[in-house]
């Protein structure tokens, strides 16, 4: 996400990072630079991730997933627009109990294309192993199997923050604002 320098600062000093737009590995890279940052910075203390992506590289949400959980401070995660594809991984990856949806969020179980350069025997079976360590990633964040997974990725599942939540995959809605009338 482009911000002006000043208003990145201001964020990154409160420990808030986002992860918006098509994820890849230069994405990644730059919000897992971020999130390393904010932990050193006072380890141990929570680190916000605000997360609106359609999804992207299986490998560049493993290696988004993979720094969330070894990172020494609880990171919370909020979706907020869309979460898709490999993204989701990210946001069922948020600390236990630290993994939110804003009320109008959509969450779309689907499942991403694996970009291979020639259809040679082992780029296919790497991509399916690459495909098989995300799925198994994201079994473990939520309450159903490998099997039911795989047939909510193939049937291009959309679900509400509410769904999500009931689904495993947040584990609340942050409330809109109180109504001023």
């Amino acid at each position: 996400m482009n911000l002006p320098p000043e208003l990145q600062s201001a964020l990154l000093g409160r420990r808030v990072a986002f992860l918006r737009g098509h994820l890849d590995e230069s994405k990644a890279n730059t919000v897992i630079a971020e999130l390393l940052l904010v932990s050193r910075i006072a380890p141990g203390l929570p680190v916000e991730l605000y997360l609106d992506s359609p999804g992207g590289s299986l490998n560049a949400a493993l290696s988004v997933h993979d720094v969330v959980q070894t990172l020494g401070a609880p990171v919370s995660i909020t979706c907020m627009g869309t979460a898709g594809g490999a993204s989701v991984l990210v946001l069922a990856g948020g600390a236990a109990g630290r993994r939110f949806a804003l009320p109008h969020a959509r969450i779309h179980l689907t499942e991403e294309d694996v970009t291979i350069s020639a259809a040679k025997p082992t780029e296919l079976e790497e991509a399916a192993r690459l495909r098989a360590r995300w799925t198994a990633a994201l079994v473990k964040h939520i309450g159903h199997s490998a099997v039911q997974l795989a047939r909510d990725l193939a049937s291009n599942r959309w679900l509400s923050a509410a769904e999500a939540r009931d689904y495993g995959l947040v584990d609340g809605i942050i409330p809109g604002a109180p109504d001023r009338n």
